[in-house]
């Protein structure tokens, strides 16, 4: 279940008055299993444990949308991109404040629904500080890590599949070359839209191919190959008999999201393997005519 916005704080709308209050503590982030399918550092979004001052802390690097940022970008930009830091995001106006009059006549623009607040943002080795001013919804905020994680199943789903042939079909001959090919294109995946978690995504990703012609030799290429007359991909053999050649596709992506980035697509590179096989036969020669 989502943490709910808590309500006695939804109705305030008022602007950043001066000095914060003091930083709440952030709840340890859970661990991440081994067999996750993106090898990235743990992250957490929880409701604050000091309601009278934040709405959510967490880790992992904060994703706030472009129309909901009400400050410069590149502190929107960095506030993202520090998956190492903590952050909180607090109201900019308390109970207290508001009582005591120190919230009249502020106003961010915040649209209905949501509350305009303050952006902390809590670097290694550094002290808390304001970064930006926002306006939250009454959702959870989303943290990059979350979103590299969910980018990463989504860039899977969205590779294009690896068909691997040779040609001739029916068998090459001894020192003439085989054309071999993925069907696949070269440019690789180029701004993909996705929708992550609510948030718009474009998703990048080049590819490089690695052949092991099944008889010692290999290569890597940034071509695909293709039939005649194409022989950017193409392998002769020194002996006949039946080889077992294969291909693996590895794929390198980025994202942004949001605007923000590019950011990389956690984990190791995403591949995909195939095989064909094929006979040589010896080669011999005529005299005709």
């Amino acid at each position: 279940m989502r943490p709910p916005l808590l309500l006695p704080l939804v109705a305030l709308v008022c602007a950043v008055t001066g000095v914060g209050v003091a930083p709440s503590t952030v709840a340890a982030a859970p661990a991440r299993s081994a067999s996750s399918p993106a090898s990235v550092r743990p992250t957490a979004v929880v409701v604050s444990p000091d309601p009278a001052h934040d709405l959510y802390v967490g880790t992992g690097g904060l994703v706030v949308p472009g129309s909901r940022w009400r400050d410069s970008e590149s502190a929107r930009s960095d506030t993202a991109s520090c998956v190492d830091c903590q952050w909180r995001v607090s109201v900019l106006c308390t109970k207290a404040e508001a009582a005591a009059g120190k919230c009249r006549g502020i106003d961010i623009g915040c649209p209905v629904g949501t509350v305009a607040v303050r952006i902390w943002l809590l670097r290694p080795g550094q002290a808390w500080e304001v970064v930006g001013r926002a306006c939250q919804g009454d959702t959870p905020p989303v943290t990059l890590v979350d979103v590299g994680s969910r980018v990463r199943d989504r860039a899977e789903a969205a590779l294009p599949p690896l068909h691997a042939a040779v040609q001739p079909a029916g068998g090459a001959l001894v020192r003439l070359p085989a054309l071999f090919r993925t069907g696949q294109p070269a440019r690789g995946i180029t701004g993909a839209n996705l929708s992550v978690l609510g948030l718009d995504v474009r998703l990048t990703a080049r590819v490089r191919w690695h052949w092991a012609y099944g008889d010692g030799a290999d290569e890597w290429t940034s071509q695909p190959g293709g039939a005649w007359p194409v022989t950017t991909v193409s392998h002769a053999y020194t002996r006949a008999g039946a080889f077992r050649a294969s291909v693996q596709a590895v794929w390198r992506g980025e994202f942004t999201v949001e605007g923000l980035g590019p950011f990389a697509v956690p984990g190791a590179p995403l591949a995909q393997d195939a095989v064909v096989t094929l006979v040589v036969r010896p080669a011999h020669a005529h005299l005709v005519g």
